[in-house]
């Protein structure tokens, strides 16, 4: 277990050290202080900022969970990893592993850019603000958020299995579904009595992954993440365990 850990972080070290991932962080950023020297809307705390960044970072999300097992096939290393001494289960474990040491980065992302908001309105918000804040349910929603949707991008590159742009084709086509889904769930907190148009898609890993964004902590959003999150790591597992590597 503890070599796969570190596996885990040697793969979690690369990903967050590589120019792509520092330029979207950056531009990240960038995104959540337009909203605070800009737009800054008058209603929001920092949860409405971190649905902001939320928003911008949900691409990033899906850019380094796919980049977990992409960058073995676009460095042609895949052969050795899936063949090598740890089986093929063992390694998809540790791209597991890496999901959760991913939303760990992320939530310490979101941390920082409240720290810096915190700062910049300290009339507003402050230090009383920032210290008040539900650190541990913002911890533990982006740990959920990237455990659900990054074992959804796990399954569809075992699909998939090649570096082709096909993959980024997703990541956009997953990034729209996204947003609009924050539009829905916007529409069912203003309007609750229309919740039941919309039952089916309300236990879809997309809304509730938005509902988490949201600072909506709730125990059913967490359930069912996590129960998609198992039926997307376990059908990765079975279809990586079957296939031909070359």
């Amino acid at each position: 277990m503890l070599r796969l850990l570190k596996i885990s972080l040697i793969n979690v070290k690369n990903i967050i050290q590589s120019k792509t991932f520092l330029l979207w962080t950056a531009a990240a950023f960038a995104y959540s202080m337009l909203w605070v020297l800009f737009v800054h809307p008058t209603h929001y705390d920092l949860t409405g900022y971190d649905f902001e960044i939320g928003r911008f970072l949900f691409v990033l999300i899906l850019y380094t969970s796919v980049s977990i097992i992409r960058d073995d096939i676009r460095f042609n290393t895949i052969k050795t990893i899936f063949t090598g001494v740890f089986s093929r289960t063992e390694i998809m474990l540790s791209k597991v592993f890496s999901l959760v040491l991913l939303g760990m980065i992320f939530s310490i992302i979101l941390e920082i850019n409240n720290m810096i908001i915190s700062c910049i309105l300290y009339e507003k918000i402050g230090l009383t603000g920032f210290l008040t804040f539900n650190h541990l349910q913002l911890f533990s929603e982006y740990v959920v958020i990237t455990l659900v949707m990054g074992s959804l991008m796990l399954l569809i590159i075992s699909f998939i299995f090649n570096e082709k742009k096909l993959i980024l084709f997703v990541i956009v086509f997953l990034s729209m579904i996204n947003f609009y889904t924050a539009g829905i769930t916007m529409l069912v907190q203003k309007k609750p009595e229309i919740a039941h148009s919309f039952a089916s898609y309300m236990i879809t890993p997309f809304y509730n992954a938005v509902v988490l964004t949201n600072g909506d902590f709730n125990i059913q959003s967490v359930v069912i993440c996590l129960a998609w999150s198992i039926f997307f790591i376990i059908t990765s597992f079975i279809i990586v365990n079957r296939r031909e590597i070359k």
